[in-house]
């Protein structure tokens, strides 16, 4: 025998035995696949054979990897579609919950419902106004409107809270999937270094990424060493050679002064302790479910408030302006105005004829006096014009911010009248109605902001006080913070500190009704100011200066909030002012101007939400002139919309999911059907194998006979 033969017999038992050791480990990677097809997020093994050198020779076959079956494309729609879903999810549901407070109050009543139902009953109160029934049908009609609008007020604020806490607890759950994923990242740089290519690994990082997508956007790089790098969109590292953590201190409760911390992202070394300054995140956040929660606490629901800020605004200005121009059959005896945040000093700025009247129990005229108001120069001068006019008959006086007018006799009342043809007005508004002199409406914000200031008149701000403000953009992030000091002596003054402090994010201005108006720069269009805190007042009067001018949006938030019938008129309805003065300029003492039958005020109340009202633009809504029936129809149906759009975007994307899905599970899952034909092409190549090691043995076993 020679040599050679010998060398071709071991070289053919080698090859055999080496097909055996492939073929039995493509076996086994087969089994563990069929095992695991209905495991989630599993995906299949594929055997890579290779041929085998020895010396340079070819000896045989070997397994040159087993491979974890991965398309990176579908993989990358996959995160893709789960953030779109996430997002989607969240605002749908909070749309959802938002048409069931506008749409669905007590019972089942609208809020237009209820608006129209208490100006029904207010056209029926004019047809007897001194129907005491009608009175209080009218009166209870009117507190059922303002208690439902500042119903859905109060919960629009438990909505940001609800999404407040949601974000807390999808902080925690992102921490600790980033946490797994760096950890898993570090035992597969280990797996892979040792050759283990088909660690399950892969698999529980893979679901982990999965996980994540569903609470921020994210996007992957696979390194040669194993690791999966993650990162937001925008290319922000979440995980990289350093970890992260996303930090928050949120409050544990919910107003409409609540002004929110950033999200803050801090690296973290491997070794333990902070790496580098953090990193504000709500503007870099463009999916999943943070991103929704973010959208709906720091723009949706806040449009929403200052809409309905609106309404709650444009409600009260219109009750109250027919108000302050009626009276109650008998006359009040004493008109008592709000503080307005005025001093006796500041500048009337009015122009227009008012009357104010003393009438006696029977409606016969005691005094009056119709001003000019253009020729008084301030407050002041109105309470002595008051006082000189009614020459006894009544007093007028002005303490810390508030006008009264009281009748000297208690068998008296005091009524006023504003000109038809030229009515006296401050700031656009009744002059009765800037001073609150009658109101019916309350809330806990004025319900305008129309100083009637003008840019030369004094701010009035005692020194020494100071406010910080924070400009928040529609994604809430922090765009800047700045602080105003008490500086100068006018209201320009007050404007110039404040444009500088704000840095050109925005500028201020007073428009011609005395409103502070705050307008972002083009870069943040749509961001809003917010209040921090404010040590400013405006001396004894204890008004500051955010609240005199309405600044943050707050101030127009609440104006929907603890909506109320005047706490005197809701315990006595008589106190209704239904009627109004009829005085001329014959008009003299010991004539009839008031009487019971007269209802020209509730007249004026029954049309209050048929009377056009100027609307500012919030919330994708612009800024108009209409009635505030169709205001409320307005938001009611841009509300319909988003919630509409909202969920058919939530449905195609889920349906866009469940396509990827089922892709990915043709090329990444287990094929039953395939495994089984591997299988048995695996078994055949073994058992192949096998009988060539028979055959060869049987071979070197003759050719030793034979020698």
């Amino acid at each position: 025998m020679s040599v050679s033969g010998n060398m071709s017999l071991g070289a053919i038992m080698n090859t055999a035995a080496s097909a055996l050791q492939a073929n039995q480990t493509a076996l086994r990677v087969t089994s563990n696949n069929i095992s695991n097809i209905n495991t989630e997020g599993y995906n299949r093994r594929l055997v890579e054979f290779g041929p085998r050198l020895t010396a340079d020779r070819l000896s045989g076959v070997s397994v040159d990897q087993i491979r974890r079956v991965a398309d990176e494309f579908l993989a990358r729609e996959t995160l893709e579609s789960s953030s779109s879903v996430g997002q989607l999810q969240v605002l749908s549901s909070y749309f959802t919950r938002v048409q069931g407070l506008i749409g669905s109050i007590n019972g089942g009543n609208s809020l237009g419902n209820r608006v129209s139902s208490a100006m029904t009953a207010l056209q029926q109160l004019s047809t007897d106004p001194s129907s005491p029934a009608k009175r209080n049908s009218a009166l209870s009609a009117v507190t059922s409107a303002l208690s439902a609008l500042s119903g859905i007020a109060t919960n629009v604020q438990a909505l940001r809270q609800d999404a407040n806490a949601q974000i807390g607890t999808d902080i925690r759950v992102v921490n600790q999937l980033i946490a797994q994923i760096h950890d898993i990242n570090s035992r597969l740089k280990t797996a892979v270094a040792s050759g283990d290519m088909s660690t399950g690994l892969g698999d529980q990082r893979e679901r982990a990424i999965t996980e994540l997508s569903k609470y921020v956007d994210v996007k992957t790089f696979e390194q040669l060493d194993g690791r999966m790098f993650v990162s937001l969109v925008d290319g922000t590292a979440l995980i990289s050679d350093l970890g992260s953590e996303l930090r928050y201190d949120g409050p544990a409760a919910v107003s409409t002064t609540t002004v929110f911390p950033s999200l803050m992202l801090q690296r973290l070394n491997p070794e333990g302790g902070n790496s580098g300054p953090t990193i504000a995140m709500e503007s870099r956040i463009a999916g999943g479910e943070l991103r929704g929660l973010l959208d709906m606490r720091d723009r949706r629901l806040p449009d929403l408030a200052e809409q309905l800020g609106q309404i709650g605004s444009a409600l009260a200005e219109q009750l109250n302006a027919v108000h302050n121009d009626s009276t109650s059959v008998p006359a009040a005896r004493t008109l008592s105005g709000v503080n307005t945040g005025l001093f006796s000093t500041d500048a009337l700025n009015a122009t227009g004829f008012m009357r104010f009247a003393v009438v006696d129990a029977q409606g016969q005229l005691v005094q009056q006096v119709n001003l000019d108001t253009s020729t008084l120069a301030t407050v002041g001068d109105l309470v002595s014009a008051i006082n000189t006019g009614l020459s006894g008959a009544a007093t007028a006086s002005f303490v810390n911010g508030s006008l009264t007018i009281t009748a000297t006799s208690a068998s008296n009342g005091v009524a006023t009248l504003q000109d038809p043809a030229s009515p006296a007005l401050r700031g656009g508004r009744g002059l009765a109605q800037a001073f609150g002199l009658n109101n019916l409406i309350t809330a806990d914000s004025p319900s305008s902001f129309a100083t009637g200031m003008n840019i030369a008149d004094a701010h009035g701000l005692t020194a020494g006080g100071q406010a910080q403000f924070v400009l928040r953009g529609t994604n809430g992030a922090i765009l800047t913070t700045f602080n105003y000091s008490v500086s100068g002596s006018t209201v320009g003054n007050l404007i110039s500190s404040l444009n500088t402090a704000a840095g050109g994010y925005a500028t201020f201005a007073l428009d011609s009704a005395g409103v502070m108006v705050m307008t972002p720069a083009s870069a943040y269009a749509g961001a809003r100011l917010e209040l921090v805190n404010d040590t400013t007042t405006r001396g004894a009067t204890g008004v500051s200066m955010s609240a005199f001018f309405g600044m943050g949006t707050a101030m127009r938030q609440k104006q929907a909030l603890s909506l109320a019938v005047r706490s005197d008129i809701a315990a006595n309805a008589s106190r209704l002012a239904l009627a109004k003065l009829e005085l001329t300029g014959a008009s003299v003492p010991g004539n009839v101007v008031l009487g019971a039958g007269n209802n020209r005020g509730a007249l004026g109340l029954a049309g209050a939400a048929d009377v056009l009202h100027g609307f500012g633009a919030s919330g994708g809504l612009s800024s108009s002139s209409q009635s505030l029936n169709n205001y409320i129809a307005q938001i009611s149906g841009l509300q319909a919309d988003l919630a509409s759009f909202a969920e058919e975007e939530r449905l195609n994307r889920l349906s866009i999911q469940d396509e990827i899905s089922a892709r990915r599970d043709s090329v990444e899952g287990v094929n039953l059907d395939e495994e089984l034909a591997n299988m048995m092409m695996f078994q055949q190549a073994y058992n192949a194998s096998a009988r060539m090691m028979s055959v060869a043995r049987e071979m070197f076993q003759t050719l030793l006979e034979a020698v």
